[in-house]
């Protein structure tokens, strides 16, 4: 797991700088940005105070670092494993079954008067 730290708080940057020393990187190579707020990224960002509490154990923020990648990782797979042409082609698909069974169910209530 490699991470970049952007945090606007001394005290929290060298905290989380000495803790994940053997991990820090450039943002461009990071897996992770760890920060205090929200902003763009193309990167997964792991906020303190919104993906672990203060104040919380180097075990702890390693724990919840690991979840937090796998986590990343999992959703980044499955929303590359569907390419964009057989999304296409189901969503058609999709959309005639639904207006055929929609039709159905229509002749069903008509015919049921």
């Amino acid at each position: 797991m490699k991470v970049f730290i952007n945090c606007d708080c001394e005290i929290l940057s060298a905290t989380l700088e000495k803790i994940l020393s053997n991990s820090i990187t450039s943002q461009s190579d990071a897996d992770i940005i760890i920060c205090e707020r929200e902003f763009a990224s193309n990167k997964p960002l792991f906020i303190i105070g919104k993906d672990i509490t203060q104040p919380f154990s180097e075990a702890e923020l390693k724990q919840k670092l690991s979840e937090f990648l796998e986590k990343s990782e999992f959703l980044e797979k499955k929303t590359q494993s569907v390419p964009e042409k057989n999304f296409d082609a189901f969503e058609k698909n999709l959309d005639e079954i639904l207006l055929s069974f929609k039709k159905q169910i229509l002749e069903l209530f008509k015919n049921a008067k």
